[in-house]
């Protein structure tokens, strides 16, 4: 099941495909908003939402590996080792897209840039690079949260899961269906809420909770169409209630089809990489896997100077213009960031890695 020594091929996959999905999501939006109700028009509309797993995958990913290992325990490590490891690349490539950004504006105001970052650690220089700051935060309480999986039972987490699931996805998503006069009946006042079970450290226990199941006694084909349901279901959802998508909105990441979608995607890619035999492949993906990091912090400044390029040459969009966007971005980052990965030092400063492992 590993192309290299400590190298596990599903969790390489679904880093893989998280960042294939989260590019997607980023190159479409735009293309959400045009030729409303064509055809084309649909399938972006779908593929886009069902992309939206990808962010869950991630999550779900660091918390499989970071509450199985036994160096979370350790302070120094988190802090010297981990924290460094996402820290560094995310401020270096938030400097280049302050940069980038004011070249593609023709503004270097030097007002405009203190401002940006006095507001740095409240908020991300470009939105795209949101996604930093709750997985920091989950970094710097995974050595408690390492101890609490080591000092309780699996049902205890199962239990702490659902508590998280109904009050951080289930009743926020059921909001929705309220009139505007009963809009908050089902919110918690932020003085008896959930704070330790918020936000996403329920992606982090369930990706542990996960790696402790064996899904070779899961039906595959049960989930794929729960999973299918469930991105037809919440594209409808979100026609009807935009504002379930709005990205300022805390809970969409976590509303109820998004968890139903990315748990089930989770277990079946487990379930097919176990299956998985092929050397060339496993090789393919070990070594797309560490350049993701590089690939997510460097997409958005792609996006924002490739896609007014597109849309010149392509003014009647649809999928053709879509993908084409799509792959030039995914390509190009990847040469980019793979170059960097070689150069000593540099290769730490913008991907977070000194060698190819996975950690």
């Amino acid at each position: 099941m590993e192309a290299k020594k400590g190298r596990i091929f599903y969790l390489d996959f679904i880093r893989v495909l998280a960042i294939f999905l989260v590019v997607f999501i980023h190159v479409s939006a735009i293309d959400t908003t045009l030729h409303i109700r064509t055809g084309q028009w649909q399938v972006i509309k779908i593929l886009n939402y069902f992309a939206h797993i990808s962010v869950p995958l991630f999550f779900m990913i660091s918390g499989m590996l970071l509450l199985n290992s036994p160096k979370t325990t350790s302070l120094a490590y988190t802090w010297k080792k981990r924290i460094p490891h996402v820290v560094i690349p995310f401020v270096a490539w938030s400097l280049l897209s302050t940069f980038f950004i004011g070249l593609y504006s023709h503004s270097f105001s030097m007002p405009d840039i203190l401002k940006m970052y006095a507001t740095f650690i409240y908020q991300p220089v470009s939105p795209t690079l949101w996604f930093m700051y709750p997985l920091i935060a989950l970094y710097i309480l995974s050595p408690v949260l390492r101890a609490f999986v080591d000092g309780t039972s699996n049902k205890i987490l199962v239990y702490v899961a659902a508590v998280w699931f109904i009050t951080n996805s289930l009743m926020p998503s059921l909001s929705f269906l309220l009139p505007k006069e009963y809009a908050h009946a089902l919110d918690f006042s932020p003085a008896g809420g959930f704070f330790l079970v918020g936000g996403f450290v329920g992606y982090f226990i369930l990706g542990y909770l996960i790696s402790k199941l064996d899904v070779t006694k899961v039906n595959g084909w049960l989930l794929f169409i729960l999973m299918i349901a469930a991105m037809f279901g919440g594209n409808a959802f979100a026609n009807i209630y935009p504002k379930s998508m709005d990205m300022w909105n805390q809970y969409y990441v976590t509303s109820v089809f998004i968890v139903i979608m990315s748990v089930c995607a989770y277990i079946l890619v487990k379930k097919w990489g176990q299956h998985v035999n092929s050397g060339k492949v496993k090789n393919v993906f070990s070594f797309l896997s560490p350049l993701v990091f590089g690939i997510y912090l460097v997409h958005n400044i792609l996006i924002l100077y490739l896609e007014p390029w597109f849309m010149a040459r392509m003014p009647n969009g649809g999928l053709l213009l879509t993908f084409s966007k799509y792959f030039a971005v995914l390509i190009l980052a990847t040469i980019i960031i793979w170059i960097l990965s070689l150069i000593p030092g540099v290769n730490y400063v913008l991907t977070g890695t000194t060698r190819r492992k996975q950690s």
